[in-house]
């Protein structure tokens, strides 16, 4: 196609009122309309579990792992018990490593749970690890917003130097309903034992602490530390 025949195609574009952005060049001879395109100019960030484009959204980034204080937003669980009618339940690396219990939440919504007391033994239980689900009629599955081992969020261990770095420690990100939810703690080491996210295992896998041992390396939650942070 001559210069001139270009010139001449684009002079008639422009009086239909057809923008650069509408179309595309697709060879030297032809052009077909732009399909539809993000419409925000910032790249689409993909790396988050909601796919949201970082557009301002709660659900933007990840909420803190760790809380000096149950923040005034934020609710305190209306009830929590076990199986038994217990404020708590916990989970052992050998045997016992899931335990059900049942959160009650006033309003409905997506939250942030935090919980005190997840782990207790300081260097002498170096994996006391584990993940929640909480499943309900909205959330039939479980699973958390974000995952940090597929689609689990591993609480990990953080009292084996010392005390903890805050007294409440995050959970992960669930939305719940109004009144009950079902609350599965799980112990971390099944994972580890099926060559799962390894990464979170501390300490020497022979070691006295090691998930392949017989160390208890138990994990509690408990009813009176949960804090529900909307999101």
């Amino acid at each position: 196609m001559s210069f001139f025949a270009v010139l001449v195609a684009a002079l008639g574009l422009v009086a239909l009122g057809c923008s650069d952005n509408e179309l595309l060049a697709r060879g030297d001879d032809q052009v077909v309309p732009a399909p539809p395109g993000d419409p925000d100019p910032d790249p689409v960030d993909d790396d988050d579990v909601v796919a949201d484009d970082d557009d301002g959204s709660p659900y933007d980034e990840e909420p803190p792992q760790w809380l000096d204080d149950c923040p005034p937003e934020a609710l305190v669980a209306t009830d929590f018990f076990g199986p038994e009618g217990t404020d708590e339940i916990y989970v052992l690396a050998n045997g016992q490593t899931e335990s059900i219990g049942t959160l009650v939440a006033s309003p409905g919504g997506v939250y942030a749970v935090y919980d005190t007391y997840v782990y207790e033994s300081g260097a002498s239980q170096i994996n006391e690890s584990g993940y929640v689900r909480i499943r309900n009629d909205a959330n039939t599955d479980g699973l958390p917003l974000w995952g940090n081992c597929g689609d689990e969020y591993i609480i990990q261990d953080g009292d084996n130097e010392g005390g903890a770095p805050a007294p409440l420690i995050y959970l992960g990100s669930f939305e719940l309903v109004e009144g009950y939810n079902e609350l599965t703690l799980h112990h971390f080491c099944p994972l580890f034992r099926q060559g799962l996210c390894e990464g979170f295992h501390i300490g020497e896998t022979q070691g006295d602490s090691s998930c392949l041992g017989d160390n208890v390396n138990s994990l509690h939650l408990t009813a009176d530390g949960i804090c529900l942070v909307p999101r």
